[in-house]
């Protein structure tokens, strides 16, 4: 699903924004070290692939940590290597939900103060040098990031109700 090093990607970074009620730090801890409260995953895990749930989804907070799925059968699954961890301002990683690390796409997440709370701005690029290929996945990721940040939205209003 990657690039090889120094190849160009065929197409332009997938971005997507986002608005919430929340101070950037507020929106950060959400986002990051309670992503197993509203990550989809009885769709979008390695379990659910396999028709089962995953025990949960948990982040290591700090550069260097991962994203990791526990499976039913107590296993751990690594979704991604995080690249870049400043609380309140940016979260980047290595994405390879079911690949070898090495076949990471890079996905960036940042955190801007605006007036009505924060901005989100998430891209995604590494999609590969191979133009069809790396269309259609940088096709599945539009839709699936769309989804993905609808379900935080949700998980946002609810939580913006007990501050």
């Amino acid at each position: 699903m990657t690039k090889p090093q120094n190849q160009p990607d065929a197409l332009e970074p997938l971005r997507k924004t986002l608005t919430v009620p929340l101070r950037p730090k507020d929106a950060f801890h959400l986002f990051t070290e309670r992503m197993g409260e509203w990550w989809p995953l009885d769709s979008h895990s390695l379990s659910a692939a396999e028709g089962n749930l995953p025990r949960k989804l948990s982040v290591e907070p700090r550069e260097g940590g991962q994203i990791i799925e526990t499976k039913p059968d107590g296993s751990k699954a690594p979704w991604a290597r995080i690249t870049c961890w400043q609380p309140g301002a940016k979260f980047a990683l290595n994405w390879h939900v079911g690949a070898d690390e090495e076949e990471a796409t890079q996905v960036s997440v940042v955190f801007l103060p605006v007036d009505t709370g924060t901005q989100i701005e998430l891209t995604h690029t590494g999609f590969g040098a191979e133009a069809e290929t790396a269309s259609a996945a940088q096709d599945r990721y539009a839709k699936g990031w769309d989804h993905i940040l609808g379900l935080y939205l949700a998980k946002v209003k609810a939580y913006a109700l007990t501050l």
